[in-house]
């Protein structure tokens, strides 16, 4: 099956610790305007952990009606009202006659499985009518689940019609249920373990588009995705492998392998703080350093948002598309994630002519 080169950025939308929509989140992320804090939750040593949180005041002020089912809880309903901000705010800029294919990215832990709030359904409610129940698929791989989305987006969209599809997730790691298990492997940050990770809470999801022509335009240029590269790592955090970085590697290889692209320009990374992840992020640039810049820059926003899990890539390529518009320096970027067990993801975003689009 041939695939499509290239998809085009239609519309974002995104709610963070630091802001209730792209604007404000990417204006905090670019000005380092910190969303960490003290939290409720304790670690092993009975310590406060320090997490990033959407203010709750915000939640009061989100027109929707929640169907809550019998299990039901805070992080719940936190998740499926962040996901219903962000997908009408990417969608906002245009309309549909018809529900479009939503493609969502899940946490790693399937620990919700029965019994829950059926959160596509209610985003079928309230989003109508660009979401319905029959056309969503979920990828349950953490970080990197939104590059899976990506790329089965790049395979669907050759062999269907569609105008649009969306692409993301909302994550929160709000529950003991997420937090006792990095807690027992001495995995969150604390006043005693600054080798730990702020567990966060965010959406962010993606409208794109095979046609350049209803893409979304700012000062003459549209954001292009090229295809993404996804490899797997056999040394991953659950596995007794050895740890090489191998996985990443191969995906920074599979997503830079276009003679054509411009040399990148900044790195958007996944790493949360801890030191695990520098190891392989170190092999997958040597070993691709050909394809960047000189003055090539790493940003890593959980510095800002904490790990925001299951809504990292969709939010890290939101925020890479936002540099791209405005700077005018920048031509491409690379974005990549990595999951706690083997999924890594990366994908090369161009800042494109408007007029190129028709030649």
């Amino acid at each position: 099956m041939k695939t499509r080169e290239k998809l085009y950025i239609a519309g974002t939308g995104m709610i963070s610790s630091v802001g209730g929509d792209v604007a404000m989140t990417s204006a905090a992320v670019n000005a380092g305007i910190s969303g960490y804090g003290i939290s409720e939750f304790n670690g092993v040593n009975n310590e406060s952990v320090t997490m990033t949180r959407v203010p709750d005041s915000f939640f009061s002020t989100i027109d929707v009606e929640i169907k809550k089912s019998r299990r039901f809880n805070k992080r719940h309903d936190r998740v499926t009202k962040m996901a219903i901000v962000a997908i009408r705010e990417a969608c906002a800029l245009h309309t549909t006659a018809q529900s479009v294919p939503l493609l969502l990215a899940m946490p790693e832990e399937q620990v919700d499985e029965e019994g829950l709030s059926p959160l596509i359904n209610n985003l079928e409610h309230n989003c109508t009518p660009w979401i319905s129940n029959k056309l969503c698929r979920s990828f349950f791989s953490g970080r990197a689940a939104g590059m899976d989305g990506i790329d089965f987006a790049f395979r669907y969209l050759s062999d269907h019609p569609d105008k649009f599809i969306l692409v993301g997730g909302s994550d929160s790691y709000l529950d003991y249920s997420r937090i006792d298990p990095l807690a027992q492997d001495d995995r969150l940050l604390s006043e005693s373990n600054m080798d730990g990770f702020a567990p966060g809470e965010a959406a962010s999801f993606l409208l794109l588009t095979p046609h350049p022509d209803i893409a979304m335009q700012r000062n003459g240029h549209i954001v292009a995705l090229n295809y993404p590269g996804v490899a797997n790592e056999v040394g991953h955090l659950h596995s007794e492998v050895p740890y090489r970085g191998e996985g990443l590697a191969q995906a920074f290889k599979q997503a830079l392998n276009k003679q054509t692209q411009p040399k990148i320009h900044s790195i958007y990374s996944s790493m949360n703080g801890e030191s695990h992840w520098a190891k392989e992020y170190g092999v997958a640039f040597i070993r691709n350093k050909q394809d960047f810049l000189d003055t090539v820059t790493t940003e890593h926003p959980a510095d800002i948002l904490g790990d925001i899990g299951s809504a990292t890539s969709s939010m890290l390529i939101a925020l890479a598309a936002e540099d791209l518009y405005r700077n005018d320096s920048a031509r491409a970027h690379l974005v990549y994630s990595s999951s706690d067990a083997a999924r890594r993801g990366a994908i090369v975003l161009e800042k494109v002519v408007v007029t190129e689009t028709h030649s």
